[in-house]
């Protein structure tokens, strides 16, 4: 098969699809030695690990992301007979050659929730251009049953043509035991132990300010900091705020953006990682603090309690006093701590970033097959 995966998001900031990309690029090496493959790109990659002879990484250095997609992708896929384009970001022009098949993380741009949650370009863009690709994909991948759902209520894909392939939770989140690893972080980031976390952006969606406003009032009953860490990210200034106008600066730190071996510490570090997402495609952070054994409190809405299943504390995300109740029983009841710990190591170990590569290399081999029928 000759395949080609639009790799751009590697080019433009971290995040899920991010993440999702990188960790699939790297089990696809590591699996398939007999399958060509084209990695394209419009700067040059930064991964931490070598490819092997099968694959290529293009990198064509244009300023417009939509003459990257929608011309350079395009042509590319015709001039070098590509048999199946993988679309790790769900857009893509029809013009493209073989089977193509978007990844859709979730269908936020769709829901209703009476805020911006991107720019107006942005937002446009994707309203136009999904339903596109879902009329001109071959096979339309997604990350959890809930987004399967979504896909099939707001945008009518036909069940049959929907697959389900969940993501995975990379091998450098784990328990760590090394104090010494530890302690190097919390010199570095400058922790007061004992903390709360979050990492991930503070987009709206992220019920950020719910979480403060919980925050707000347990803050002078518990000894906590809470700390934040991910890159700026689309209206997070009211985030920010907040935070100065409550008086809340030497409590709730930022951290910004940390490398991964930096994040499983602070998630190994924390008493609890807090994630009361309004709305979720899948919630990989969750897995991530559960594999490193740090509890975890999130919504029990969309996508959360599929990813979490038994190990965590389900709150109301609209509910900042429920919020609120789930950290101080965590705090308090060391027996809960220690059950959701336990149950959220057993619930991890279902996701690996191999087995997703390993389905999504199935699933190429599959459509490639219906050819020889």
């Amino acid at each position: 098969m000759n395949i080609a995966i639009n790799a751009r998001v590697l080019n433009e900031r971290q995040g899920g699809p991010s993440r999702y990309t990188l960790n699939i690029i790297r089990e696809l090496a590591s699996i398939d030695k007999r399958n060509r493959y084209h990695i394209l790109m419009y700067g040059a990659p930064d991964f931490d690990f070598s490819l092997p002879a099968n694959f290529t990484v293009r990198v064509v250095r244009l300023r417009s992301k939509l003459f990257f997609d929608y011309v350079y992708v395009p042509l590319f896929s015709w001039m070098n007979r590509i048999d199946i384009f993988f679309f790790p970001k769900n857009t893509f022009s029809p013009l493209v050659r073989g089977k193509k098949i978007p990844v859709y993380h979730d269908l936020v741009y769709f829901e209703n929730f009476g805020f911006r949650e991107f720019k107006f370009f942005d937002n446009l863009h994707h309203k136009i251009m999904i339903p596109v690709a879902a009329r001109f994909s071959y096979m339309d991948l997604t990350v959890s049953d809930f987004t399967a759902s979504r896909m099939r209520e707001l945008l009518g894909i036909k069940p049959e043509k929907i697959r389900v392939i969940k993501e995975g939770v990379g091998h450098v989140f784990k328990k760590i035991t090394d104090t010494a690893a530890l302690s190097r972080v919390i010199q570095k980031y400058d922790l007061k132990r004992p903390f709360l976390f979050y990492a991930g952006s503070l987009s709206p969606r992220k019920n950020i300010i719910k979480l403060l406003r919980a925050f707000l009032k347990i803050m002078n009953i518990v000894p906590h900091n809470l700390y934040f860490t991910g890159a700026d990210s689309w209206l997070d200034g009211e985030v920010h705020r907040m935070i100065v106008k409550d008086g809340l600066s030497d409590r709730i730190m930022t951290l910004g953006f940390i490398s991964d071996p930096d994040l499983a510490a602070v998630y190994n570090l924390a008493e609890c990682y807090l994630y009361p997402s309004l709305y979720e495609g899948f919630g990989l952070p969750i897995l991530e603090a559960q594999a490193c054994g740090c509890p975890v409190i999130t919504s029990n809405a969309s996508s959360c309690p599929e990813v979490a299943g038994k190990g965590a504390l389900y709150v109301d995300p609209h509910d900042e006093d429920d919020i609120a109740a789930a950290v101080l029983r965590i705090i308090k009841d060391k027996e809960l701590r220690q059950k959701i710990v336990k149950e959220g190591f057993e619930n991890c170990r279902k996701y690996t970033w191999r087995k997703t590569a390993r389905q999504i290399l199935n699933l190429f081999q599959e459509l490639h097959d219906e050819n020889s029928c």
